[in-house]
């Protein structure tokens, strides 16, 4: 026996603590039989994949931090997909956007409510081109809100790869205007290696990366596309300094099988990649064209200690053929909704006009989940025994069309309320907004988590209102979100990215 342990004390000192053991064995013993028989509750599982689903896989941090894109999107790596195709983790994080596991159980606990009612507007879907928004907003680049908060009034989750390419597309030419565009498309024949300038003429570490399916007999591209980001690039030059082949190493989502994201592949030169090179992606797929994201003073946001130059004595350049190729979807869609979104930001002048009470909107603009808020509570009824009413007015009707919304909520969700949305027109249609006994939520438990609202249908829109009836708050509240689900049309996003 220990010295400490001798004497009567000391065989208290031990009797005490075995019997402290049996103590827990029996109270472990009572919890684990109390499960058994179902006498304690247990999580619950909800809509086929929420965190407390035994089939849930949680790898992968729930929310990332780092100075730079890639340590947002390294952070994630081996987030995996689980229990339903395109579901599990990824669906609440990369697609809805959520940061912990228990914003997803609420959420899932909301969708399987909406799913059953007929009116849950998230379909599970290829989630590599949701992946680089998540990673945007989390980085908060090109705006501090991702994609959100550009001129246009988009929102930060951009579905597809086409939504992606439009978004550097229409930043690039409104750079060229006042509203001062915070991105730069680069297209795969601009690409030039004797005069390469990462995050001017070409793409730089963290640069957007689009791959689809290229057909080099008749020069034209159509589905099966990806999403991907440049971790790190390193240029070869040769003995005289000119550029001979630019090698980079890849981040994606919706990698593998089952989907995940990863950070494993690399390529010995972009030229190679393009039509015209010798190399493939799977699936036959080439690079169609990387984005490239700007400051508010128009300069490129790369990290570059990511960016290596190599000397290869006596190397040969990569020469890039000219090829003219066709590309159906973007033109007979795209193209011109670019032209659109252009010339609606510049008569808007990227402006909008929020009106209703300053006590609840304060200096205006829409909820964007960083700076701007509404504030709600029981004392409005008094100052408005009518019911309070918001009205948001794009000024234009928007080139996008719009499915529903997504309300997010600190506090109490409001009772009886309704959503009303309005083209040029000026005619209105109503949809109700759920409450928390619609929802089956506890009112106590809601931590910030999105509510979305279905239109049943996407709707070109230029008014939005939220009807608040007297008695809809009955505690504070804060609208800390409102987000538009806009409707990219048809996109050719591969499901699984072997």
């Amino acid at each position: 026996m220990a010295p400490d342990a001798a004497g009567p004390r000391g065989e208290a000192k031990v009797r005490s603590m075995c019997e402290g053991r049996c103590n827990m064995t029996r109270t472990l013993l009572a919890m684990l039989a109390a499960v058994l028989c179902g006498a304690v509750a247990v999580g619950q599982c909800y809509h086929s994949d929420s965190p407390d689903c035994a089939c849930f896989n949680s790898a992968g941090v729930w929310n990332p931090t780092g100075t730079w894109i890639q340590d947002i999107a390294l952070a994630t790596v081996g987030t995996v997909e689980s229990c339903v195709s395109d579901g599990g983790k990824p669906f609440y994080q990369m697609r809805l956007g959520l940061n912990s596991s228990a914003s997803a159980n609420i959420m899932a606990v909301i969708l399987q409510a909406l799913t059953t009612l007929g009116t849950n507007p998230y379909e599970r879907e290829a989630w590599c081109s949701e992946t680089i928004s998540y990673w945007h907003r989390e980085a908060g680049i090109p705006y501090s809100t991702g994609y959100r908060n550009s001129s246009w009034h988009l929102d930060w989750q951009l579905t597809n790869t086409e939504a992606i390419r439009t978004f550097y597309m229409v930043e690039e030419l409104l750079a060229l205007t006042p509203l001062r565009g915070r991105g730069r498309w680069i297209d795969w024949s601009d690409l030039n290696y004797s005069d390469f300038q990462p995050g001017v003429n070409a793409p730089a570490p963290g640069s957007y990366v689009l791959i689809r399916a290229y057909n080099p007999t008749t020069t034209t591209w159509g589905g099966n596309s990806h999403s991907m980001m440049i971790n790190e690039m390193t240029v070869h030059k040769n003995h005289v300094g000119k550029v001979v082949r630019v090698a980079v190493t890849l981040l994606e989502g919706n990698a593998g099988s089952p989907g995940q994201v990863r950070s494993t592949v690399a390529i010995d030169d972009l030229a190679a990649y393009m039509p015209g090179g010798s190399e493939t992606f799977s699936g036959g797929r080439k690079i169609l064209g990387f984005g490239v994201d700007l400051n508010s003073g128009g300069n490129p946001i790369f990290d570059s200690s990511r960016l290596r130059y190599q000397t290869d004595l006596y190397a040969v350049a990569t020469v890039l053929k000219p090829i003219r190729t066709r590309d159906p979807l973007w033109s007979q869609h795209y193209a011109v909704l670019v032209d659109r979104l252009v010339a609606y930001a510049k008569a808007t002048g990227g402006q909008i006009r929020v009106d209703g009470p300053a006590t609840v909107i304060g200096k205006g603009g829409i909820p964007d989940g960083r700076n701007v808020t509404w504030a709600f509570g029981p004392e409005l009824d008094r100052a408005y025994p009518n019911g309070v009413t918001l009205t948001i007015d794009l000024l234009r009707e928007h080139p996008l069309p719009v499915r529903g919304v997504a309300l997010r909520w600190t506090g109490a969700v409001p009772k009886g309320s309704t959503i009303r949305y309005a083209g040029e027109t000026g005619r209105y249609a109503e949809v109700p907004m759920p409450s928390a006994d619609t929802l089956k939520l506890l009112q106590g438990h809601l931590q910030s988590t999105e509510i979305p609202v279905s239109f049943g249908k996407s709707v070109t829109i230029r008014r939005l209102q939220l009807v608040f009836p007297r008695g809809a708050f009955g505690s504070a509240s804060r609208l800390v979100e409102l987000r538009l689900l806009y409707d990219w049309g048809p996109g050719e996003d591969a499901r699984v990215n072997p």
